[in-house]
């Protein structure tokens, strides 16, 4: 085969890639549930962070979204820290159990399967035991991005990783 037409097939083989349409597979609760539960709390931060605009690509009815660490004046990072992947994954934890419940625990649906606003309840996915789950992973991601540190900025990277973990404890909600 020769240059051009090897060109010519590569071409066209990605070009059927990208304008194939993307399959999203029918909603699974436990499907959903075990794909968080993963994400969240059984891949490294590394690979989650590494990972996870592919990810968004394979599962794009997933919250992919975050406002980073939501600290006002300190924001994501500071001399001693950088927590913007705790706080991606955190916010991927939270938005997404909340949604799972918005999702699957319905009790009246509106315009066939999407819960109105007081038609759905907090509990069976998103509740307090598994608010202090991702919590805690959040403590545990900080602490893990603290490691590479400097040991003189390692011990201000966890005085600051505790302070943000008490205060995700004290204002976070269901």
């Amino acid at each position: 085969m020769g240059i051009a037409q090897t060109a010519l097939v590569a071409v066209s083989s990605f070009l059927t890639v990208i304008a194939s349409p993307v399959t999203v597979a029918e909603p699974d609760q436990n499907r959903d549930f075990a794909y968080i539960e993963s994400v969240a709390f059984n891949t490294s931060l590394r690979d989650f962070d590494r990972s996870r605009f592919m990810w968004r690509r394979q599962q794009p009815w997933f919250d992919w979204s975050t406002d980073g660490c939501s600290v006002p004046i300190v924001g994501n990072e500071g001399r001693s820290f950088n927590f913007a992947s705790a706080c991606r994954r955190h916010d991927f934890g939270y938005r997404n159990l909340k949604m799972l419940d918005r999702r699957y625990n319905c009790y009246g649906l509106v315009d066939g399967n999407v819960c109105s606003t007081n038609s759905w309840s907090y509990g069976r996915f998103w509740n307090a035991e598994q608010r202090s789950r991702i919590d805690e992973q959040f403590q545990r991601d900080m602490f893990e991005s603290c490691t590479s540190r400097a040991r003189s900025r390692r011990v201000r990277c966890e005085a600051w990783a505790i302070t943000f973990f008490q205060s995700v404890r004290t204002i976070g909600g269901p």
